[in-house]
């Protein structure tokens, strides 16, 4: 089972091989989700250094909300 931690912390690694498989097997589960929702850009951050760089910022700020609940 795939959570939104794991595929946020593939995104921080950069470990784009990865985040894609587990944004494709959340996305099915969870068709309106936030990471359903930039599901696109995971599967273009190979190729597309934009893509990249804004999945960079969007996985930095939900570490930093997953991050401030816990407190």
């Amino acid at each position: 089972m795939v959570t939104e931690t794991m595929i946020i912390i593939a995104l921080r690694q950069k470990n784009w091989e990865a985040a894609t498989e587990m944004v494709k097997e959340y996305a099915e589960k969870k068709p309106g989700s936030e990471i359903a929702k930039i599901s696109q850009a995971v599967f273009c951050a190979d190729m597309s250094p934009v893509a990249a760089w804004l999945l960079s910022i969007f996985s930095e700020i939900k570490w930093r909300e997953m991050s401030e609940e816990e407190i």
